[in-house]
């Protein structure tokens, strides 16, 4: 097969070309619309230090007003609203299958002082300096443009507040990436497609540290700075209004 060429003249493969469909699909709402209950059911247990340390590291008064942003099933929102029985808490995102599924489990558990909505991070639906802390985990490699939804995200925090920017590292090296692969348990996925999908799609596709502190920085946030989770490849990026 002969390779196409960009606009620039340069040779671009059908590698490469499938390798560019298959994350816009993965970015697509139909994709989470479709298989957002497949990805909730295998992401909780890889991802369970990451959402604890997250919970327990945000530092919020017992009455804050915290936004979760591309919630997803609602775990870290779930988590801080059990924790925080007096805070006030909203996770939007903009897969209706995923918000119908987070409110699901929000009944289930039976919390009322949290809700989950249809929202896009690029134009959050709030009125700025509405809330004391705002999270988005796993969520950014997802948007459109990270830089505007980034500063949308610092529209809606109150000033002085903190907002917890978590996300896969891009960075992560092979050997780190096979001992988080090992969390977890995808029984119609061969380990090396996995490996594949995990390196190429899901941290090939993603920011390194700092890229995501350099976004931060770029959306008017003052104070940035990182932490991470052992042997969870996740970047975790703490930025100050």
């Amino acid at each position: 097969m002969s390779n196409q060429r960009d606009v620039n003249g340069s040779a671009v493969s059908s590698p490469n070309r499938l390798l560019k469909l298959i994350v816009w699909a993965r970015d697509a709402r139909w994709m989470w619309d479709l298989f957002g209950p497949v990805y909730n059911r295998h992401i909780l247990d890889p991802l369970s230090d990451l959402y604890e340390h997250i919970a327990a590291d945000l530092n919020v008064n017992g009455r804050a007003r915290i936004l979760d942003v591309g919630s997803g099933r609602g775990y870290v929102t779930l988590l801080l609203a059990g924790r925080l029985p007096s805070a006030s808490l909203v996770g939007i995102d903009y897969s209706a299958t995923q918000v119908r599924a987070a409110e699901r489990l929000r009944k289930q558990r039976a919390l009322h002082n949290c809700r989950f909505e249809q929202g896009n991070a690029m134009s959050i639906p709030f009125k700025s300096d509405r809330f004391d802390a705002v999270i988005t985990v796993g969520s950014i490699k997802h948007w459109h443009d990270a830089r505007q939804a980034l500063r949308e995200i610092y529209r809606v925090l109150s000033p002085g507040q903190w907002a917890v920017i978590s996300e896969t590292d891009k960075d992560v090296s092979d050997e780190d990436l096979k001992r988080f692969m090992q969390r977890f348990h995808v029984w119609f996925l061969w380990d090396a497609l996995l490996f594949w999908g995990l390196r190429n799609v899901v941290f090939g596709g993603s920011y390194t540290e700092s890229e995501i502190v350099a976004l931060a920085r770029s959306a008017g946030f003052r104070e940035v700075m990182t932490d991470r989770v052992k042997d969870c490849p996740y970047v975790i990026v703490k930025a100050r209004k």
